[in-house]
């Protein structure tokens, strides 16, 4: 989909494909078209104007987010990167969804590998924004990629990123689909943990369900999200804000969202309290 003259061909002779909300049947789906694009617009369209800038997304996904950054927003040049090629899906999806025969020119994605620089590529970005994705970032990748993404900024221009759930909050295992015991992974062993999710039969929370499940299967998507868990790097509000500091960038604003959940007795101590109940944050930088 880097290739896309052809789509703006089409663009220029009929227009945006039509699109229908009507359609949308999928819980997935729909999180990410509408509550995280309205998230993205709410902060980054709060300094940019998204019909004349030029975006980044630093682990793009299934592309579901730039899509309705697209169409419900006018964003007009969005480049989404990942090291997993789910983007890929997203014409299957949108006509699913939406009943749109063709994905917007304004979107092309690139497989990425992990810790490669991006910085020189492309002409520079005057934003970058980033969905769940850096708690999933090894450790010693973090400090490279933040000065990567640094360089690939116009002066001028911002960053978003926003985490949830954080490692240390309630749900921070991101084994919810099968696992609904808050800080159950900072309580229990690894071992106790695959059984938990071993044994789980049913059906998971619908907007927990990727498209990326029916790739899997039931047993290998347990798997694949179990691995999931064990590479979190346990990144914290704190970490991130001095990790994107050092790297050059200057915060504009930032929110960390908190949960109202009793911190079992087990934990008390071990960890702050600001740490177990700082389940998401959202950090708007500057360069």
């Amino acid at each position: 989909m880097n290739s896309n003259w052809w789509l703006k061909l089409q663009e220029r002779v009929w227009g945006l494909s039509p699109w229908d909300v009507e359609k949308i049947s999928d819980e997935w789906f729909r999180a990410h078209f509408e509550y995280a694009a309205d998230v993205v617009y709410h902060w980054v369209g709060s300094v940019l104007d998204v019909h004349t800038s030029r975006f980044l997304n630093f682990g793009c996904g299934d592309g579901i987010t730039d899509l309705s950054l697209v169409l419900r927003y006018g964003a007009t040049d969005i480049h989404g990167v990942d090291i997993r090629r789910e983007y890929a899906k997203l014409p299957r999806i949108a006509k699913e969804q939406l009943g749109m025969r063709r994905v917007p020119s304004a979107l092309t994605f690139e497989t990425i590998t992990p810790g490669a620089p991006l910085a020189g590529k492309r002409p520079l970005v005057d934003g970058i924004m980033s969905w769940s994705t850096f708690e999933h970032v090894q450790c010693d990748q973090l400090a490279p990629i933040f000065a990567d993404l640094y360089a690939c900024l116009r002066p001028g221009g911002y960053f978003f990123i926003q985490i949830e759930p954080l490692f240390y909050s309630p749900f921070g295992s991101h084994l919810r689909r099968y696992d609904d015991v808050p800080w159950h992974h900072l309580l229990a062993s690894e071992e106790s943990l695959w059984k938990v999710i071993q044994e789980h039969v049913g059906p998971m929370d619908a907007s927990e369900v990727d498209f990326g499940f029916a790739d899997f299967g039931v047993d290998g998507y347990k798997k694949f999200v179990f691995n999931e868990y064990r590479a979190l790097n346990r990144l914290t509000a704190d970490e991130l804000v001095a990790l994107t500091v050092e790297a050059g960038f200057h915060v504009v604003r930032q929110e960390r969202r908190h949960v109202d959940i009793e911190i079992p007795p087990g934990l008390r101590g071990r960890y702050p309290d600001e740490l177990l109940l700082n389940n998401e944050v959202f950090l708007l930088l500057g360069k």
